[in-house]
């Protein structure tokens, strides 16, 4: 299936190409060209003209979309976290009726399977950014919106007596982001030291709960999978299909 690259976080981060030239099939066959090879290959091993003819344009061509390859790395990586933060949506806006349980793990087994489809990417932009000072540099814009974002959260769950009181908001979230976006990274890498996939969802929604709602994991993860999506659904959606 292909992959379709929009622009960035919610519109938040601008694309790094020289132009912006939205749904331009030769800037999107880069693109998709470079998803591709990222699957076998490594960044600093790709060459420009390999980028080029993949998407059938000359190397001059390439540069009218791009100034580097490091910016096609960083026009993936808004694109993958769109989808990351699609995943996320409900921790960072639980539906009226959904318990924080049901919400959670749902959250974690959807960012998991984002993960399993873009790792590939986000594997190598890890690898890349302590040598791209710019790659870097988006990486902390993306991740400090998904801080901001599940700050917001338990600050509204603080205020209306659903979660427990703590560290500050954003504190307690900055924690809980990098404990999962280190972990999702070791999975990438096949790390042995990554929590096992089977395990995922249970611990991440466990340490979730009981940190900031201070509730206990019921073992929510034995639903069938039709029955995860049935609860998921807003209670209103239910009703009027009834």
């Amino acid at each position: 299936m292909a992959t379709s690259f929009p622009s960035g976080l919610n519109n938040s981060e601008p694309r790094p190409g020289r132009r912006n030239l939205k749904g331009d099939r030769r800037e999107q066959a880069i693109l998709q060209c470079a998803y591709e090879t990222l699957r076998n290959e490594s960044m600093r091993t790709i060459s420009i003209d390999h980028l080029a003819k993949g998407a059938g344009l000359s190397r001059s061509s390439f540069y009218f979309y791009f100034e580097s390859k490091w910016q096609v790395l960083s026009a993936l990586l808004s694109s993958v976290t769109d989808d990351v933060f699609a995943a996320s949506s409900m921790i960072f806006e639980r539906p009226e009726g959904i318990p924080p349980e049901v919400a959670i793990e749902h959250a974690v087994s959807e960012v998991i399977a984002v993960w399993e489809r873009h790792g590939h990417v986000l594997r190598e932009v890890g690898d890349a950014a302590a040598a791209e000072p710019a790659l870097q540099a988006q990486w902390d814009r993306i991740l400090g919106g998904f801080i901001d974002a599940a700050a917001a959260a338990i600050e509204r769950d603080r205020a209306a007596g659903v979660a427990i009181d703590g560290p500050p908001a954003r504190s307690l979230a900055a924690a809980l982001m990098w404990m999962g976006e280190r972990n999702l990274g070791l999975m990438s890498m096949r790390s042995a030291n990554a929590i096992r996939m089977e395990d995922m969802a249970e611990t991440v929604t466990t340490v979730w709960l009981r940190t900031v709602f201070g509730l206990e994991y019921k073992g929510a993860s034995n639903k069938t999978r039709a029955e995860r999506r049935t609860a998921t659904q807003p209670k209103t959606d239910r009703s009027q299909r009834a």
